[in-house]
Protein backbone atom coordinates (compact mmCIF):
# COMPACT_ATOMS: atom_id res chain seq x y z
CA UNK A 1 0.00 0.00 0.00
CA UNK A 2 1.10 3.93 -0.68
CA UNK A 3 -0.12 6.79 1.27
CA UNK A 4 -1.52 8.87 -1.93
CA UNK A 5 -0.66 11.89 0.50
CA UNK A 6 2.75 10.73 0.69
CA UNK A 7 4.91 10.42 -2.70
CA UNK A 8 8.11 8.03 -2.13
CA UNK A 9 11.25 9.48 -3.20
CA UNK A 10 12.61 8.73 -6.60
CA UNK A 11 16.46 7.98 -7.55
CA UNK A 12 18.35 6.70 -10.04
CA UNK A 13 21.34 3.64 -10.26
CA UNK A 14 24.32 3.89 -12.13
CA UNK A 15 26.08 1.03 -14.01
CA UNK A 16 29.58 -0.55 -12.23
CA UNK A 17 29.95 -3.20 -14.36
CA UNK A 18 28.87 -3.58 -18.18
CA UNK A 19 28.94 -7.59 -17.41
CA UNK A 20 25.97 -8.40 -20.20
CA UNK A 21 24.99 -11.03 -18.03
CA UNK A 22 21.93 -12.96 -19.49
CA UNK A 23 20.37 -13.24 -16.14
CA UNK A 24 22.49 -11.81 -13.15
CA UNK A 25 21.21 -12.82 -9.79
CA UNK A 26 21.67 -14.01 -6.09
CA UNK A 27 24.32 -11.13 -5.57
CA UNK A 28 25.90 -11.73 -1.88
CA UNK A 29 28.48 -9.10 -0.06
CA UNK A 30 31.18 -10.75 1.60
CA UNK A 31 31.99 -9.04 4.65
CA UNK A 32 34.86 -10.83 5.05
CA UNK A 33 36.85 -10.47 1.89
CA UNK A 34 35.07 -7.70 0.90
CA UNK A 35 33.76 -8.95 -2.22
CA UNK A 36 30.85 -9.37 -4.10
CA UNK A 37 29.59 -12.46 -5.71
CA UNK A 38 27.28 -13.02 -7.97
CA UNK A 39 25.91 -15.55 -10.24
CA UNK A 40 24.59 -15.41 -14.25
CA UNK A 41 21.96 -18.49 -14.04
CA UNK A 42 21.29 -19.77 -17.70
CA UNK A 43 25.69 -18.71 -18.44
CA UNK A 44 26.57 -20.93 -15.89
CA UNK A 45 28.82 -18.19 -14.41
CA UNK A 46 29.56 -17.39 -10.71
CA UNK A 47 31.09 -13.63 -10.36
CA UNK A 48 33.42 -12.59 -8.00
CA UNK A 49 33.70 -8.80 -7.90
CA UNK A 50 35.36 -6.28 -6.17
CA UNK A 51 34.04 -2.95 -5.72
CA UNK A 52 37.63 -1.15 -4.63
CA UNK A 53 38.76 -1.55 -7.81
CA UNK A 54 35.89 -2.08 -10.43
CA UNK A 55 37.33 -5.68 -11.38
CA UNK A 56 35.27 -8.84 -11.75
CA UNK A 57 36.31 -12.17 -12.58
CA UNK A 58 33.74 -14.97 -13.96
CA UNK A 59 34.37 -18.68 -13.31
CA UNK A 60 32.16 -21.66 -15.46
CA UNK A 61 29.87 -23.65 -13.79
CA UNK A 62 28.49 -27.46 -14.21
CA UNK A 63 25.24 -26.42 -14.05
CA UNK A 64 23.14 -23.87 -13.41
CA UNK A 65 23.16 -22.24 -9.87
CA UNK A 66 20.52 -20.39 -8.65
CA UNK A 67 21.38 -19.23 -5.61
CA UNK A 68 24.37 -19.77 -2.91
CA UNK A 69 25.24 -18.96 0.81
CA UNK A 70 28.27 -18.04 2.78
CA UNK A 71 28.88 -20.31 5.30
CA UNK A 72 30.38 -19.82 8.66
CA UNK A 73 33.48 -22.21 7.41
CA UNK A 74 34.12 -19.78 4.88
CA UNK A 75 33.55 -21.53 1.77
CA UNK A 76 29.73 -21.22 -0.36
CA UNK A 77 26.66 -24.01 -0.02
CA UNK A 78 24.57 -23.56 -3.32
CA UNK A 79 21.19 -24.34 -4.98
CA UNK A 80 21.93 -26.10 -7.92
CA UNK A 81 19.78 -27.21 -11.04
CA UNK A 82 20.19 -31.16 -9.52
CA UNK A 83 20.12 -30.11 -5.79
CA UNK A 84 22.21 -28.83 -2.61
CA UNK A 85 26.04 -28.67 -3.29
CA UNK A 86 29.06 -27.38 -1.44
CA UNK A 87 31.24 -25.23 -3.20
CA UNK A 88 34.99 -25.35 -1.34
CA UNK A 89 36.11 -21.90 -2.76
CA UNK A 90 35.27 -19.67 -5.74
CA UNK A 91 36.80 -21.41 -8.61
CA UNK A 92 36.87 -24.83 -6.75
CA UNK A 93 35.32 -27.76 -6.24
CA UNK A 94 31.64 -29.19 -6.27
CA UNK A 95 30.44 -31.79 -3.48
CA UNK A 96 26.88 -32.70 -3.57
CA UNK A 97 24.70 -32.52 -0.82
CA UNK A 98 21.22 -33.43 0.08
CA UNK A 99 18.91 -33.77 -3.17
CA UNK A 100 15.20 -32.02 -2.45
CA UNK A 101 12.65 -34.28 -4.01
CA UNK A 102 11.69 -32.39 -7.25
CA UNK A 103 12.24 -33.58 -10.84
CA UNK A 104 15.63 -31.40 -11.96
CA UNK A 105 14.02 -31.78 -15.73
CA UNK A 106 11.49 -29.32 -14.67
CA UNK A 107 12.61 -27.83 -11.87
CA UNK A 108 15.84 -25.98 -10.22
CA UNK A 109 16.50 -23.75 -7.43
CA UNK A 110 15.96 -20.24 -7.71
CA UNK A 111 16.41 -18.03 -4.22
CA UNK A 112 17.87 -18.52 -1.50
CA UNK A 113 18.58 -16.90 2.12
CA UNK A 114 19.83 -17.68 5.43
CA UNK A 115 18.31 -17.24 8.75
CA UNK A 116 19.86 -15.62 11.85
CA UNK A 117 20.28 -19.01 12.78
CA UNK A 118 21.95 -20.21 9.83
CA UNK A 119 19.28 -22.15 8.52
CA UNK A 120 19.32 -22.12 4.61
CA UNK A 121 16.17 -21.30 3.02
CA UNK A 122 15.93 -21.70 -0.71
CA UNK A 123 12.95 -22.03 -3.26
CA UNK A 124 12.60 -23.73 -6.96
CA UNK A 125 10.97 -22.24 -10.18
CA UNK A 126 8.98 -24.67 -12.34
CA UNK A 127 10.33 -24.51 -15.83
CA UNK A 128 6.79 -24.54 -17.44
CA UNK A 129 5.17 -22.29 -15.41
CA UNK A 130 1.72 -24.09 -16.03
CA UNK A 131 1.06 -24.14 -12.09
CA UNK A 132 2.57 -23.77 -8.56
CA UNK A 133 5.15 -26.54 -9.11
CA UNK A 134 8.10 -25.04 -7.32
CA UNK A 135 8.59 -25.51 -3.20
CA UNK A 136 10.59 -23.68 -0.47
CA UNK A 137 13.08 -25.49 1.29
CA UNK A 138 14.47 -25.44 4.32
CA UNK A 139 18.50 -26.69 5.06
CA UNK A 140 19.69 -27.45 8.37
CA UNK A 141 23.36 -27.70 9.27
CA UNK A 142 23.11 -31.34 9.49
CA UNK A 143 21.99 -31.51 6.30
CA UNK A 144 18.28 -32.18 6.74
CA UNK A 145 15.86 -30.42 4.50
CA UNK A 146 11.95 -29.95 4.61
CA UNK A 147 9.41 -28.15 2.32
CA UNK A 148 7.50 -25.13 4.53
CA UNK A 149 5.42 -22.36 3.30
CA UNK A 150 3.43 -22.57 -0.02
CA UNK A 151 4.07 -24.00 -3.29
CA UNK A 152 4.97 -20.87 -5.61
CA UNK A 153 5.78 -20.84 -9.53
CA UNK A 154 8.62 -19.08 -9.45
CA UNK A 155 10.34 -18.56 -5.66
CA UNK A 156 11.88 -15.18 -5.06
CA UNK A 157 12.38 -12.14 -2.73
CA UNK A 158 13.05 -14.50 0.66
CA UNK A 159 14.11 -11.67 2.83
CA UNK A 160 14.39 -12.00 7.42
CA UNK A 161 13.89 -9.07 9.31
CA UNK A 162 16.92 -7.83 11.38
CA UNK A 163 15.03 -8.73 14.20
CA UNK A 164 14.80 -12.35 12.92
CA UNK A 165 10.82 -12.08 13.42
CA UNK A 166 9.63 -11.78 9.81
CA UNK A 167 10.43 -13.39 6.62
CA UNK A 168 8.82 -12.46 3.38
CA UNK A 169 8.68 -14.36 0.22
CA UNK A 170 7.37 -13.71 -3.69
CA UNK A 171 6.04 -15.64 -6.55
CA UNK A 172 6.74 -13.61 -9.57
CA UNK A 173 4.62 -14.52 -12.22
CA UNK A 174 1.72 -14.29 -9.73
CA UNK A 175 3.12 -10.55 -9.16
CA UNK A 176 2.69 -11.03 -5.10
CA UNK A 177 5.08 -10.64 -2.12
CA UNK A 178 4.20 -12.55 0.64
CA UNK A 179 4.67 -11.53 4.69
CA UNK A 180 5.40 -14.27 7.59
CA UNK A 181 5.53 -14.17 11.00
CA UNK A 182 8.77 -15.84 11.67
CA UNK A 183 9.78 -18.14 14.89
CA UNK A 184 13.87 -17.89 14.36
CA UNK A 185 13.75 -20.04 17.60
CA UNK A 186 12.44 -22.86 15.35
CA UNK A 187 12.67 -21.56 11.84
CA UNK A 188 8.92 -21.59 11.24
CA UNK A 189 7.12 -19.11 8.91
CA UNK A 190 3.26 -18.86 10.00
CA UNK A 191 0.30 -16.58 9.20
CA UNK A 192 0.79 -15.73 5.97
CA UNK A 193 -0.50 -11.66 4.88
CA UNK A 194 -0.16 -10.02 1.59
CA UNK A 195 2.73 -7.62 1.79
CA UNK A 196 1.86 -6.42 -1.80
CA UNK A 197 0.14 -6.94 -5.01
CA UNK A 198 1.74 -5.99 -8.54
CA UNK A 199 -0.61 -5.22 -11.42
CA UNK A 200 0.50 -6.89 -14.31
CA UNK A 201 2.48 -4.94 -16.86
CA UNK A 202 4.30 -2.71 -13.85
CA UNK A 203 6.92 -5.15 -13.25
CA UNK A 204 6.86 -8.64 -11.44
CA UNK A 205 8.87 -9.21 -7.77
CA UNK A 206 11.97 -10.73 -7.82
CA UNK A 207 15.00 -11.21 -5.24
CA UNK A 208 14.64 -8.71 -2.34
CA UNK A 209 16.83 -7.88 0.55
CA UNK A 210 16.48 -5.90 3.62
CA UNK A 211 18.02 -3.00 5.93
CA UNK A 212 18.81 -2.57 9.24
CA UNK A 213 15.46 -0.57 9.80
CA UNK A 214 13.13 -3.99 8.39
CA UNK A 215 12.71 -2.13 5.33
CA UNK A 216 12.71 -4.13 2.21
CA UNK A 217 14.36 -3.60 -1.23
CA UNK A 218 12.34 -5.58 -3.71
CA UNK A 219 14.41 -5.64 -7.73
CA UNK A 220 11.30 -5.67 -9.98
CA UNK A 221 11.37 -7.55 -13.09
CA UNK A 222 10.24 -5.89 -16.01
CA UNK A 223 9.54 -3.09 -13.98
CA UNK A 224 13.00 -1.22 -14.21
CA UNK A 225 13.47 -0.49 -10.66
CA UNK A 226 13.94 -1.52 -6.88
CA UNK A 227 11.44 -0.77 -4.38
CA UNK A 228 11.65 0.21 -0.93
CA UNK A 229 8.93 -0.73 0.92
CA UNK A 230 8.49 -0.58 4.51
CA UNK A 231 7.25 -3.33 6.61
CA UNK A 232 4.18 -2.48 6.66
CA UNK A 233 3.86 -2.72 3.17
CA UNK A 234 4.24 1.42 2.20
CA UNK A 235 5.78 2.09 -1.04
CA UNK A 236 8.50 4.50 0.44
CA UNK A 237 11.35 4.94 -2.56
CA UNK A 238 12.21 3.96 -5.78
CA UNK A 239 15.57 3.12 -7.28
CA UNK A 240 15.41 3.64 -11.18
CA UNK A 241 17.08 2.16 -14.14
CA UNK A 242 17.70 2.49 -17.47
CA UNK A 243 16.66 -0.98 -18.24
CA UNK A 244 13.67 -3.00 -17.80
CA UNK A 245 14.84 -6.39 -16.42
CA UNK A 246 15.94 -6.25 -12.38
CA UNK A 247 16.54 -9.05 -10.81
CA UNK A 248 18.27 -9.10 -7.40
CA UNK A 249 20.46 -6.34 -4.79
CA UNK A 250 22.43 -6.30 -1.98
CA UNK A 251 24.51 -3.84 0.23
CA UNK A 252 28.09 -3.50 0.35
CA UNK A 253 30.93 -1.86 1.13
CA UNK A 254 32.22 -1.64 5.24
CA UNK A 255 29.46 1.12 5.39
CA UNK A 256 26.53 -1.26 3.91
CA UNK A 257 25.38 2.02 2.62
CA UNK A 258 25.74 0.95 -0.88
CA UNK A 259 22.92 -1.19 -2.84
CA UNK A 260 24.36 -3.06 -5.43
CA UNK A 261 21.60 -4.44 -8.01
CA UNK A 262 21.76 -7.41 -10.40
CA UNK A 263 19.84 -7.05 -14.36
CA UNK A 264 18.98 -9.10 -17.09
CA UNK A 265 19.17 -9.38 -20.98
CA UNK A 266 16.91 -12.72 -20.92
CA UNK A 267 13.36 -12.64 -23.29
CA UNK A 268 14.98 -9.17 -24.85
CA UNK A 269 14.26 -9.13 -28.86
CA UNK A 270 17.82 -7.35 -30.47
CA UNK A 271 15.73 -4.68 -31.10
CA UNK A 272 15.00 -4.04 -27.49
CA UNK A 273 18.59 -5.10 -26.34
CA UNK A 274 19.74 -2.11 -28.78
CA UNK A 275 17.29 0.65 -26.95
CA UNK A 276 18.90 -0.64 -23.57
CA UNK A 277 22.74 -1.75 -23.86
CA UNK A 278 23.23 -1.95 -20.56
CA UNK A 279 20.65 -4.58 -19.66
CA UNK A 280 22.72 -7.70 -17.99
CA UNK A 281 24.96 -5.01 -16.28
CA UNK A 282 25.84 -4.30 -12.65
CA UNK A 283 24.31 -1.24 -11.39
CA UNK A 284 25.29 0.61 -7.93
CA UNK A 285 23.26 3.01 -5.52
CA UNK A 286 24.44 5.33 -2.87
CA UNK A 287 21.98 5.53 -0.15
CA UNK A 288 20.97 9.01 1.07
CA UNK A 289 22.36 10.12 4.31
CA UNK A 290 19.74 9.60 7.34
CA UNK A 291 18.75 6.24 5.39
CA UNK A 292 19.17 3.20 7.47
CA UNK A 293 22.16 0.66 5.99
CA UNK A 294 21.92 -2.57 4.69
CA UNK A 295 22.87 -5.75 7.06
CA UNK A 296 25.63 -8.13 7.25
CA UNK A 297 23.71 -11.33 5.74
CA UNK A 298 23.22 -14.59 8.25
CA UNK A 299 26.12 -17.38 7.25
CA UNK A 300 25.06 -20.71 6.62
CA UNK A 301 25.58 -22.56 10.08
CA UNK A 302 27.08 -25.53 8.82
Amino acid sequence: MTNPATQPHRYRATLALDARATLGECIRWDEREKLIYWVDIPGRLMHRYDPATGHDEAVALPQEMGCFTLTERGDFVCGMRSGYARLDRFGGEFTPLASPDYDPSKARFNDGRCDSAGRFWAGTMWDPRDRAGGRVYRLLADGRFSAHCNPVVIANGITFSPDGRRMTLSDTPNHVLWAFDYDAATGTPSNRTVLRHYVPGGGRPDGACVDAAGNIFVALMAGGCVEKISPAGELLAVIELPIPNITCCTFAGDDLRTLYITTARVRMTDAELAAHPEAGGLFAWRLPDGDAPGIIEPRFAG
